[in-house]
């Protein structure tokens, strides 16, 4: 099958474009792939990170056609056209801003008019923070799609809302096989002058909706009940972090929390993920989350909230725990349940005998049959 695909990847940075650049890797194993990649994916004034870019020379081998200037419709013809001459049966667009909308439209709608089948892999359909645009953009990614492909039933709702007759794939995040553990629990430990005491994980960029003010809250109450914990908050703040530096203050855990606003290279994620008992999530809101396939991946259990799809992929008591969202102090018991009784090392085992069910080669299985039917 010939597949086109158009998405972030390396040499960008993050979650979205290593899981494309898996996911491109091992459809090629079987099909013959196109990836379609970005020039520009935002302009600088609607990116509030430091740089959109992978570290040193990580992505010069990236197999992709920088194609798509996102400010730029011109280079959205450019890349229709160049479907069009690869001829694919299946096409992918991957969809998780509403500012991509309209540039997904006009792509799909000229492949559309030729006969060529459009599927979209959509992360978010209604983004965390939502605006008045949200409904017209999903109405806009959704009008030439002839099937669709969710990580979540959470998004697929969603879909559904909009247009309930169309064919939707439901997957599950798969793991980001991309990273290996390079330590050991005690060697990751050493490096970052830790002793075997109780390691917390908050990993990922730091926005309103994930909640970083509810779990330092519950560090603050569990300072009597766990005195001697350790608490790495590791991301880039895409928000005015300073609230969240006077929120440690005021709950007296500077001592205890390790801050830093920056996002983590891939070659030092590993470390971290290394040196911790677990990864704490306590979001507000979700559709599903790519740091649960990074810890997974680590044979790490996560400890989050009870939101949007979160669920489908924790397995309460047995790979994490799920909490009720906004309440610190069910956060906190969770969190002190984890450390004194024998789930740190249960859960370890059992999220090691499940990851077979998530992995990329299981995914990716998945989305070629689904494009096989159509």
């Amino acid at each position: 099958m010939r597949i086109s695909f158009i998405s972030v990847g390396p040499p960008y940075r993050g979650g979205l474009s290593d899981l494309s650049a898996l996911i491109f890797r091992e459809l090629g194993q079987e099909h013959t792939v196109q990836f379609i990649n970005y020039s520009r994916q935002y302009p600088k004034l609607l990116f509030p990170g430091k740089t959109e870019f992978k570290e040193g020379s990580q992505a010069s081998d990236f197999p992709s056609e920088r194609i798509v200037d996102s400010l730029n419709p011109f280079s959205w013809f450019k890349a229709a056209e160049r479907i069009k001459k690869f001829n694919p049966d299946a096409v992918i667009f991957r969809y998780w801003n509403p500012y991509f909308a309209l540039m997904i439209n006009t792509i799909s709608a000229r492949l559309s008019r030729v006969g060529i089948k459009v599927s979209v892999f959509i992360d978010n359909l209604i983004p965390h923070e939502e605006s008045f645009i949200d409904s017209w953009a999903a109405r806009r990614v959704l009008a030439n799609a002839n099937h669709i492909f969710t990580l979540s039933k959470y998004v697929t709702q969603d879909v559904h809302r909009f247009r309930p007759e169309l064919p939707v794939t439901t997957l599950i995040h798969p793991l980001y096989e991309n990273y290996k553990s390079r330590y050991s629990k005690a060697e990751a430990r050493a490096i970052l002058k830790l002793s075997d005491q109780p390691v917390m994980l908050f990993f990922g960029l730091i926005r309103p909706y994930k909640g970083l003010d509810i779990l330092i809250k519950a560090l603050g109450l569990l300072q009597n009940r766990l005195p001697d914990y350790k608490a790495y908050i590791l991301g880039e703040a895409y928000e005015n972090e300073q609230k969240y530096k006077d929120l440690i203050q005021s709950t007296g855990v500077g001592s205890q929390v390790h801050y830093r606003n920056e996002f983590v290279p891939d070659e030092k994620l590993p470390l971290y993920f290394a040196a911790c008992d677990v990864l704490v999530l306590p979001y507000r809101s979700a559709t599903q989350s790519g740091i649960i396939g990074i810890a997974f991946q680590m044979d790490r259990p996560v400890i989050a909230t009870r939101v949007g799809g979160l669920g489908e992929y924790i397995e309460d008591g047995k790979t994490g725990y799920l909490a009720e969202p906004e309440n610190p102090d069910a956060l906190a018991d969770l969190i002190l349940k984890f450390f004194q009784s024998d789930d740190r090392d249960v859960m370890v085992t059992h999220v090691k005998a499940q990851k077979s069910k998530y992995s990329i080669s299981t995914f990716c299985s998945h989305i070629a049959r689904a494009l096989e039917d159509e």
